[in-house]
Protein backbone atom coordinates (compact mmCIF):
# COMPACT_ATOMS: atom_id res chain seq x y z
CA UNK A 1 0.00 0.00 0.00
CA UNK A 2 3.08 2.68 0.74
CA UNK A 3 4.60 1.73 -2.03
CA UNK A 4 1.32 1.90 -4.24
CA UNK A 5 1.05 5.53 -2.67
CA UNK A 6 4.70 6.17 -3.40
CA UNK A 7 4.41 4.99 -7.37
CA UNK A 8 1.45 7.56 -7.35
CA UNK A 9 2.78 10.28 -5.93
CA UNK A 10 6.17 9.89 -8.59
CA UNK A 11 3.78 9.57 -10.92
CA UNK A 12 1.92 12.90 -10.57
CA UNK A 13 5.58 14.19 -9.82
CA UNK A 14 6.68 13.17 -13.16
CA UNK A 15 3.74 14.30 -15.09
CA UNK A 16 3.72 17.82 -13.64
CA UNK A 17 7.44 17.95 -14.13
CA UNK A 18 6.73 16.85 -17.97
CA UNK A 19 4.08 19.77 -18.28
CA UNK A 20 6.31 22.29 -16.47
CA UNK A 21 9.06 21.37 -19.23
CA UNK A 22 6.75 21.12 -22.00
CA UNK A 23 5.89 24.94 -21.05
CA UNK A 24 9.44 25.80 -20.38
CA UNK A 25 10.39 25.02 -24.00
CA UNK A 26 7.33 26.68 -26.00
CA UNK A 27 8.16 29.76 -23.93
CA UNK A 28 12.31 29.23 -24.95
CA UNK A 29 10.97 29.07 -28.68
CA UNK A 30 8.66 31.81 -28.28
CA UNK A 31 11.20 33.58 -26.47
CA UNK A 32 13.90 33.29 -29.20
CA UNK A 33 11.30 33.82 -31.70
CA UNK A 34 10.91 37.37 -30.87
CA UNK A 35 14.74 38.02 -30.13
CA UNK A 36 15.12 36.54 -33.76
CA UNK A 37 12.29 39.28 -35.33
CA UNK A 38 14.00 41.95 -33.19
CA UNK A 39 17.14 41.18 -34.20
CA UNK A 40 16.47 41.23 -37.74
CA UNK A 41 14.47 44.46 -37.86
CA UNK A 42 17.32 46.11 -36.24
CA UNK A 43 19.57 44.64 -38.84
CA UNK A 44 17.42 45.74 -41.50
CA UNK A 45 17.27 49.20 -40.14
CA UNK A 46 21.24 49.30 -39.51
CA UNK A 47 21.75 47.84 -43.76
CA UNK A 48 19.42 50.62 -44.37
CA UNK A 49 21.27 53.11 -42.88
CA UNK A 50 24.50 51.89 -43.85
CA UNK A 51 23.42 51.86 -47.82
CA UNK A 52 21.97 55.35 -47.14
CA UNK A 53 25.08 56.65 -45.27
CA UNK A 54 27.20 55.12 -48.82
CA UNK A 55 24.90 56.60 -50.90
CA UNK A 56 25.53 59.76 -49.13
CA UNK A 57 29.00 59.70 -49.45
CA UNK A 58 29.49 58.37 -53.18
CA UNK A 59 27.38 61.10 -53.81
CA UNK A 60 29.47 63.97 -51.81
CA UNK A 61 32.84 62.54 -53.49
CA UNK A 62 31.47 63.10 -56.96
CA UNK A 63 30.85 66.63 -55.50
CA UNK A 64 34.20 67.10 -54.34
CA UNK A 65 35.60 65.67 -57.24
CA UNK A 66 33.24 68.32 -59.11
CA UNK A 67 34.94 70.94 -56.33
CA UNK A 68 38.19 70.16 -57.26
CA UNK A 69 38.02 69.83 -60.90
CA UNK A 70 36.52 73.72 -60.67
CA UNK A 71 38.78 75.08 -58.69
CA UNK A 72 41.51 73.43 -61.04
CA UNK A 73 40.14 75.19 -64.33
CA UNK A 74 39.88 78.61 -62.36
CA UNK A 75 43.71 77.97 -61.14
CA UNK A 76 44.83 76.97 -64.83
CA UNK A 77 42.28 80.16 -66.31
CA UNK A 78 43.90 82.90 -63.91
CA UNK A 79 47.43 81.11 -64.36
CA UNK A 80 46.95 81.82 -68.38
CA UNK A 81 45.15 85.27 -68.00
CA UNK A 82 48.15 85.84 -65.63
CA UNK A 83 50.86 84.61 -67.79
CA UNK A 84 49.28 86.80 -70.97
CA UNK A 85 49.70 89.94 -68.65
CA UNK A 86 53.13 89.52 -68.09
CA UNK A 87 53.82 88.66 -71.63
CA UNK A 88 52.29 91.84 -72.66
CA UNK A 89 53.81 94.20 -69.71
CA UNK A 90 56.89 92.47 -70.67
CA UNK A 91 56.59 93.33 -74.77
CA UNK A 92 55.51 96.75 -73.61
CA UNK A 93 58.67 97.33 -71.70
CA UNK A 94 60.82 96.12 -74.38
CA UNK A 95 58.93 98.40 -76.66
CA UNK A 96 58.65 101.25 -74.41
CA UNK A 97 62.46 100.71 -73.50
CA UNK A 98 63.42 100.37 -77.27
CA UNK A 99 61.52 103.72 -77.68
CA UNK A 100 63.26 105.76 -75.12
CA UNK A 101 66.82 104.67 -75.99
CA UNK A 102 66.04 105.20 -79.88
CA UNK A 103 64.66 109.07 -79.32
CA UNK A 104 68.10 109.94 -78.34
Amino acid sequence: MKVRILYDFLVIIYLITSVVSIILAITSIWFSLSVEKRLKKNFLSLKNRIEFQQNKTEELMKNINQESLNIQSAVYKSQTDIHDSLKNMKKHCKTSYYEKNNEN
